[in-house]
């Protein structure tokens, strides 16, 4: 599973805890500093230097889940498969051509919560609250 980087205290803190639950192996890229514009490259970088094994998760909260479309990017020219992104309380990026290349599941507080309605509508798998996680097969 990679981990991206971003979000605040409360979304890291309901990431943490669903990757916690799980036997997967984690690679958690570290936070980036400087120009938010170059955030998607370097992080990009971090993920295919270190060379994770597919299939994998790819995990995010918050505004880290606007890193996707250019991290499905990366593993596709990498050759590395993806089985499921899981995005936690997430600013959600644009569905692209190359993202989502696997399911997405979606993880809010509230069924009440904007972002239902646009995961329900994309035919996302949406958990809400407590709901349990399984990774897709």
């Amino acid at each position: 599973m990679i981990v991206l980087p971003g979000c605040d205290d409360a979304g890291r803190s309901r990431l943490t805890a669903l990757v916690a639950s799980g036997p997967w192996a984690v690679r958690e890229v570290q936070p980036m500093d400087g120009p938010a514009a170059t955030w998607s490259a370097r992080v990009c970088a971090a993920i295919v230097t270190a060379a994770p094994t597919p299939p994998l998760v790819v995990a995010a909260a918050g505004d880290g889940a606007l890193l996707l479309p250019a991290v499905a990017r990366a593993l596709r020219a990498g050759h590395r498969l993806v089985s499921e992104y899981l995005v936690v309380r997430p600013d959600l990026p644009p569905v692209t051509d190359t993202w989502p290349d696997a399911p997405v599941t979606v993880v809010v507080d509230d069924a009440e919560d904007l972002l239902v309605a646009t995961v329900r509508l994309r035919g996302w798998t949406l958990l809400v609250g407590a709901d349990p996680w399984r990774p897709g097969d």
